[in-house]
C-alpha cells in the first residue's frame, strides 16, 4: 500500500449526496451577479467586449474573459452550497496557484456589514475541463447573504449553484454604490500571487467597505491604450483607480499615455475621483521606480493646476510600508496575501475618504 504523503485536505474536494441538492443555474434572473458583463459569447465571467479587446492588444484579448473581480450574491438557508463548473480557457501562471487561477471562493455578510471569509472551492487536479464542489455554510439554518468569488484567471462557460432541497435562495441589495468603483492595472490589479480570489487588493477593500467594482486588471498587458481608455470612459462608476505603471514599457511610454489617458476618462467623468497609482515593489529597482513615479506625479500636478479638485495620488512606495514590508511579495514583483492586504488597507482608506465627501 502506497504511504499517504500528503495531509489529505490538500488535496480533497468534498461533494454531497446529489439526492440531497436542486440545481440552480446561475443566471441574472436568478442571481446578482457583479463585476463581469451579462453573460455573452458562452462565457460567464466577460469582463471587456470582445470588440473592444481586439482594439487593445493580443493578451487582453486573451484575458478579457477571465472571471477577476467576478462575484455572484445571493441569500440561503442552505446547510451547503454546492458548484458544478464548465470552464473554458485559463492559464496558471507561475506566481498562481489553482485555487486562486481556477477556484472559487465563499464569503457570508456579517453583522458588521463587513464580508467574512466561509470556504474555498479548489481543483485538486491539474487536468479537468469540469467540476464540482461542496461546502459546508454552518449557518444553523439562518438565512444569510453570500458573495462567491469567480477565478480570476480562467474562463467559466457555465456555472451551477447547489442548495439542500427545500431550502431558500433569494437576491438582497448589498452594495452601498449604485455604481461601481473602476480598477485599470497590471497583474497587480489583476490579483496575481494572491492565495485565492477573495485576496486581491480590490476585494479586500470591496470587503471591508462594501463596495461593488470592477477588476480591469490584465497582467503585463495594461499599456494606457486609447481604446482601454474610451472603453473605462463610457462606464458608469463612482471612482476611478488608474494602476497601470507596471506594464508601461518604461518610463517614456508611461509618459506619452498617462496624462491623455486621464484627459478621456476625465471628459466623459468630470467630477468622479479619480485615483493614480504608482507601483508597490519600489524597493526592487528605486531608480527606475522613481523614474515612474516622477511621470505620474506629473500628471496629478498638471491636473490639479488646471483646477482639477477630484485627482488623488497614492504613492506606490508607501503601499507595503511597515514590518516585514520585503515579504510583501511572491517574486520581488507580485503582492502575495500581505501585500495585497497592505495595499488594500492604503488604497481603501482613500476610496473611503472620497466617497464620504460625496455622502456615499
Amino acid at each position: 500500500m502506497a504511504e499517504k504523503i500528503f495531509d489529505p485536505n490538500m488535496v480533497r474536494v468534498e461533494k454531497e449526496d446529489e439526492n440531497l441538492i436542486d440545481w440552480y443555474e446561475v443566471t441574472p434572473e436568478a442571481f446578482d451577479i457583479y463585476g463581469v458583463l451579462p453573460e455573452k459569447d458562452g462565457l460567464l465571467t466577460r469582463r471587456l467586449p470582445l470588440e473592444v479587446a481586439q482594439k487593445v492588444n493580443a493578451g487582453v484579448l486573451k484575458m478579457c474573459g477571465y472571471g477577476a473581480g467576478g462575484r455572484i450574491v445571493f441569500e440561503t438557508n442552505s446547510p451547503f452550497v454546492s458548484l458544478k463548473v464548465e470552464y473554458g480557457n485559463g492559464a496558471v501562471p507561475t506566481v498562481c496557484n489553482y485555487c486562486y487561477s481556477y477556484g472559487f471562493d465563499l464569503y457570508k455578510f456579517g453583522e458588521d456589514e463587513r464580508d467574512v471569509f466561509v470556504g474555498a472551492y479548489r481543483p485538486a487536479t491539474k487536468s479537468f475541463s469540469t467540476l464540482e464542489f461542496s461546502q459546508k455554510t454552518n449557518n444553523n439554518g439562518e438565512t444569510i447573504c453570500y458573495t462567491l468569488n469567480m477565478p480570476h484567471f480562467s474562463e467559466v462557460r457555465k456555472l451551477q449553484i447547489g442548495l439542500e432541497k427545500g431550502s431558500y435562495l433569494g437576491k438582497r441589495k448589498k452594495y452601498r454604490n449604485e455604481k461601481p468603483v473602476v480598477f485599470y492595472g497590471s497583474s497587480i490589479t489583476h490579483g496575481a500571487a494572491a492565495g485565492r480570489p477573495g485576496n486581491t487588493y480590490e476585494n479586500f477593500i470591496s470587503q471591508k467597505y462594501n463596495l461593488d467594482y470592477i477588476n480591469l486588471g490584465f497582467a503585463g498587458n495594461a499599456r494606457g491604450e486609447i481604446a482601454m481608455a474610451e472603453y473605462i470612459a463610457g462606464l458608469d462608476m463612482c471612482v476611478f483607480v488608474c494602476d497601470y505603471d507596471y506594464n508601461a514599457p518604461n518610463a517614456e511610454h508611461l509618459l506619452a499615455t498617462h496624462y491623455p489617458f486621464y484627459e478621456i476618462v476625465r471628459k466623459k467623468h468630470p467630477d468622479i475621483p479619480y485615483i493614480m497609482i504608482s507601483k508597490p515593489n519600489y524597493f526592487k529597482s528605486p531608480e527606475l521606480a522613481e523614474e515612474r513615479r516622477k511621470v505620474i506625479l506629473e500628471s496629478y500636478y498638471k491636473a490639479l493646476a488646471a483646477g482639477d479638485q477630484n485627482v488623488y495620488f497614492i504613492d506606490g512606495e508607501s503601499l507595503f510600508e511597515g514590518e516585514f514590508y520585503e515579504s510583501c511579495t511572491s517574486d520581488g514583483t507580485h503582492p502575495n496575501d500581505l501585500g495585497f492586504y497592505r495595499m488594500a488597507n492604503k488604497i481603501g482608506a482613500v476610496i473611503a475618504e472620497v466617497l464620504a465627501d460625496k455622502n456615499i
